[in-house]
């Protein structure tokens, strides 16, 4: 992770941390981020061809008067099921749960100097099956990340 900054400050720089680890896991082909809604491959303005799909929709997310930062989002592992077959539901929906075990790890596992994010644990993940109408099944929960320290008047934007 040669790109990750020491300190994270903001949204962006939580997102693309999440771009990068997320893509360097092998089966990942895709990454984005947006609404719920987004996500059937029927909407005419966002069309997914790589499956698997990481896809995070940002949630309330809180900042304390301490200087921490707590983002909510819901974060979605998924693929598509081809000939809407039982058997190849249950394997699609056991590599979905293997990335995100994954790439939670790697956020969970990994030091403050590495990742300078921390996933609130556990996680509670909850499965989906066929749903929105290009038949996805896969993975879903709610995480907060914490970033280390983002209050700073010195590099406030004020005059």
């Amino acid at each position: 992770m040669a790109t990750t900054p020491a300190t994270v400050r903001n949204f962006k720089q939580v997102t693309e941390i999440f771009r990068e680890i997320s893509l360097s896991q092998e089966s990942v082909k895709q990454f984005q981020i947006g609404e719920l809604s987004d996500l059937d491959m029927e909407n005419a303005e966002h069309e997914f061809v790589r499956f698997p799909l990481v896809y995070m929709v940002p949630q309330p997310s809180v900042m304390d008067r301490f200087g921490k930062m707590t983002l909510g989002f819901s974060f979605i592992v998924c693929d598509i099921v081809k000939d809407n077959d039982e058997y190849l539901t249950i394997d699609t929906q056991n590599n979905c749960l293997m990335i995100m075990q994954d790439i939670f790890s790697k956020f969970i596992m990994t030091d403050w100097a590495t990742v300078p994010l921390k996933i609130e644990t556990p996680i509670t993940t909850v499965p989906f099956m066929e749903r929105f109408n290009n038949n996805l099944s896969g993975w879903a929960a709610e995480i907060n990340v914490e970033v280390q320290n983002p209050v700073d008047l010195c590099n406030a934007a004020f005059n």
